[in-house]
């Protein structure tokens, strides 16, 4: 394979190093598979034929037929099918069928307003237990009030 990869080079007047670059691999490989060191992966293939198109796969693979492919246009069809309907008894004419398609304006729905609820805990009532005072000279005094039962409502 590595003959035909070295036509491939030849054909399209490459360097082994423009040839890496252009299949995106390291020239060290190319220079490894050129040199009968290592054979190309699959990967180094799939890239070459990728790269090259025209380049036939069974000639670069077993070396089986030309180098490049047919040059026609195997995407044309054969003057026997050339307008002829798949449906003779239909009108084939679209045209008159088709119309232009309008899109639907957006239909509006209305946003249901949001109702917010705002809940009140009430925290337990609180009291003062004991008042300490530190004063500078490292002295505290602590006073607790009297507890005076609570009126209710």
């Amino acid at each position: 394979m590595k003959e035909r990869i070295d036509q491939i080079m030849k054909k399209e007047a490459l360097t082994s190093t423009r040839f890496a670059e252009e299949i995106g691999i390291q020239r060290a490989a190319v220079s490894h598979i050129l040199t009968g060191r290592n054979n190309p992966s699959l990967d180094v293939v799939t890239k070459i034929l990728h790269r090259f198109p025209r380049v036939s796969s069974d000639w670069l693979l077993f070396g089986k037929g030309e180098m490049y492919k047919d040059t026609k246009n195997t995407t044309e069809v054969p003057h026997l099918f050339k307008n002829t309907p798949l449906f003779p008894d239909e009108d084939t004419d679209v045209t008159k069928y088709a119309q232009e398609i309008k899109p639907n304006p957006p239909v509006h729905i209305p946003e249901i307003p949001k109702i917010e609820q705002v809940k009140i805990i009430e925290a337990p009532a609180k009291t003062v237990t004991k008042i300490m005072l530190f004063y500078s000279d490292n002295t505290f005094d602590t006073f607790i009030p009297e507890i005076v039962p609570e009126q209710k409502a």
